[in-house]
């Protein structure tokens, strides 16, 4: 069987025993500001190939030795051949993930890929690698970066470049701005949550006595909810409406354990897909349906501090679907920045939510007693509720683990955690997806104040020229579970419109909007045309996420990214939920959907047109009140809506191209929740 496995890892290379692969660094971190100056341009290398977690391999002088050796852990926590035979001197070591043997995705023989540390505005020229050695091309989108001028840079396959097909290399040339932290990762296909994604670090000068130390290299964990296979099999899995079982429903062997949705804290649904495990950077456990892992503690990624002293810690969220509440087990958090971008500092934090492309920087003061301390991402899954449970673990053990580790202090022997079931205790939560609940006490990000209020242009403190609605839901076309804007599954174009323009036009969208009570089938690309705008002008998007049904949670919150731009917060709206316990009871009455003959719309909650370009039906303000705008106007470029909610953001109007709109959670933005905005052109 093992012979099997390890001939699946050789399938369709170069030659049947060494890939010759292009030059790289394999170190974890390339920092383009050692020994360079701002004004150096940074050469990098990534090479994208296929491997296996937990398998050894034998690299020389850029020739892979394609034969890979399977990896386990043995009785003291040591990793070691599965082979007894094999010999690992100058082998690389596993990539762990969760101790399970899969397929991946890595870049410069890592996953994540190395964490590129750049100065502000310095021009980084990368040039990316295809090794796939399979019919799947790639795309890497450097995520956080405005790219004003450079917007082939931004990484889109079909919007901004077609796609690096197995066997070829592109050139990324950008500057690296704005400073802080971001990240770049896969923007075709499911391609991301496998493996192919890493830290993007910029460095900054923050102003203000925050930290003593700011360590990006040894202080950056990016997250991810781990899954049992490839993220494509999954978005099949999810698309085709097979479910998922515990059991092989074709066994005939009772009895069948079918997957149930799981919710959060306002009863809301979390995730389209069970819970496998999760990882911070390359590391973490799977554990089985007793609670149990054959990952030792001591394999986890151990991040040092000294004792009395304050470290930025950089988090990014690079999950699949599921959200991570941050914590550090008896430590505070003081939250300092968004997306990059600097905050009025936050203090005395319990948890700081990390959605799917988001960041968040946060100061860690080590001043506990000299010790090794549990550092837990935990999914927002209510354990509380009985019918959620888990499906392949309980879901107290719903977490990515690493260790806070004092200097001085003894390797941890082993510990154990879960959740905190103390129902009195009240935590101090930023960004919840929600208002509040039973158990948060929630700042979320129309609470966020800029750190210097004087860059807020004046012009987006007024009236902006235009409000545009755009509702964000589960309306579409229900093959790919109607993940849609406005109705409609964004299908991307054959073409980019920087390689033909003229075929790119004809797969945009006719009209604006689907309502389906004609079109059964509505996928096309979703150009959301800024036409009427010109440079300085500010434009205000309300994203709605109503739900398909008013009164019932039919739904999840979703993460929203815009590239090329910051957008600054001027409101958030929440459902309306129960004195009871918190739930979800009704989405909001803020904002309404009326047709011509002002009926309020049957069904469908959007802005659709018919084929003559009429108004069919229209989201807007309740009648036609717009409310005062509640946010401070923080900067962020990946935002949550909350379920039966609405987020409104304001951008100017100031970077000329074709950019990506759309939800971060993967399976959503695959089925096709996403448009391209046309700025300008």
């Amino acid at each position: 069987m093992l012979k099997f496995i390890l001939l699946a890892v050789w399938v369709a290379t170069v030659s049947c025993d060494q890939n010759n692969l292009p030059s790289f660094d394999t170190s974890k971190t390339l920092d383009c500001t050692k020994d360079h100056s701002a004004s150096d341009p940074c050469k990098l290398n990534l090479v994208v190939e296929p491997l296996t977690s937990m398998t050894y391999y034998k690299i020389t002088d850029n020739v892979r030795e394609l034969m890979g050796y399977r990896a386990t852990f043995d009785c003291t926590g040591n990793l070691v051949p599965l082979n007894k035979d094999v010999k690992t001197e100058n082998m690389e070591p596993p990539i762990i993930t969760d101790g399970h043997f899969r397929s991946i995705i890595a870049i410069n023989g890592q996953m994540p890929g190395p964490t590129i540390i750049a100065h502000k505005n310095q021009q980084l020229m990368i040039t990316v690698y295809n090794e796939l050695k399979n019919v799947e091309g790639i795309s890497i989108h450097w995520h956080g970066m405005h790219q004003k001028g450079t917007q082939k840079a931004d990484g889109v396959a079909y919007v901004t470049q077609l796609p690096i097909m197995p066997g070829q290399s592109y050139n990324y040339d950008f500057k690296a701005s704005p400073s802080g932290t971001h990240w770049y990762h896969a923007h075709s296909g499911a391609q991301r949550t496998d493996g192919l994604y890493g830290a993007l670090i910029i460095k900054d000068d923050l102003p203000g006595d925050l930290y003593d130390y700011d360590y990006p290299e040894q202080h950056t964990l990016v997250l991810m909810d781990w899954q049992r296979h490839a993220s494509i099999d999954l978005f099949h899995e999810v698309g085709s409406r097979l479910d998922f079982w515990k059991d092989n429903p074709q066994s005939n062997t009772p009895p069948f354990t079918k997957y149930v949705m799981t919710a959060t804290y306002d009863g809301t649904i979390v995730g389209p897909v069970p819970f496998w495990s999760g990882i911070i950077n390359d590391k973490g456990r799977h554990y089985d349906e007793n609670g149990k892992t054959n990952v030792p503690l001591t394999s986890l990624n151990h991040f040092n501090c000294k004792h009395g002293k304050r470290y930025r810690f950089r988090l990014i969220g690079a999950e699949g679907v599921y959200a991570f509440k941050f914590h550090i087990i008896e430590h505070k958090l003081t939250v300092i920045a968004s997306d990059g971008a600097q905050i009025k500092s936050i203090k005395d934090v319990d948890y700081v939510i990390v959605n799917t492309g988001e960041r968040y920087d946060v100061v860690v003061t080590c001043d506990k007693k000299v010790g090794n301390y549990k550092i837990l991402a935990e999914t927002l899954e209510d354990g509380y509720r009985s019918t959620d449970k888990g499906f392949y673990n309980p879901v107290d053990h719903h977490i990515a683990e690493a260790v806070l580790h004092y200097v001085d202090a003894k390797p941890p022997l082993g510990f154990n955690y879960s959740r905190n079931h103390d129902s009195t205790t009240k935590f101090k939560v930023v960004n919840c997806p929600f208002k509040d609940s039973k158990k948060f006490d929630c700042i979320n990000v129309d609470k966020f104040e800029p750190y210097d209020m004087d860059i807020i242009p004046q012009s987006v403190k007024g009236t902006p020229k235009k409000t545009l609605f755009y509702s964000f839901g589960f309306d579409g076309e229900l093959s790919t579970h109607g993940s849609s804007i406005d109705g409609i599954n964004f299908r991307f174009p054959s073409q980019s419109p920087f390689d033909d323009i003229t075929t790119f036009e004809k797969d945009i969208c006719p009209k604006r909007g689907c309502d389906h009570k004609t079109d059964t089938h509505c996928a096309c690309t979703n150009v959301i045309d800024l036409h009427d705008f010109k440079k300085g002008d500010v434009v205000e998007i309300v994203m709605v996420n109503r739900g398909v049904i008013a009164t019932r949670p039919s739904g999840t919150s979703h993460p929203i990214h815009l590239h090329g731009h910051y957008f600054y917060i001027t409101d958030v709206g929440y459902p309306i939920y129960s004195d009871d316990d918190g739930h979800f009871r009704q989405s909001t009455d803020k904002v309404e959907c009326i047709m011509p003959n002002q009926k309020k719309c049957e069904k469908f909650f959007i802005t659709s047109d018919d084929d003559q370009g009429n108004r069919l039906q229209t989201v807007q303000w309740l009648h036609g009140n717009p409310p005062t705008p509640k946010g401070n106007f923080a900067l962020k470029d990946t935002v949550i809506i909350p379920f039966g909610g609405y987020t409104t953001i304001r951008f100017v109007v100031d970077n000329p191209g074709w950019w990506f709109f759309h939800c971060h959670i993967e399976e959503h933005q695959l089925q096709g929740m996403a448009a391209i905005i046309k700025e300008l052109q």
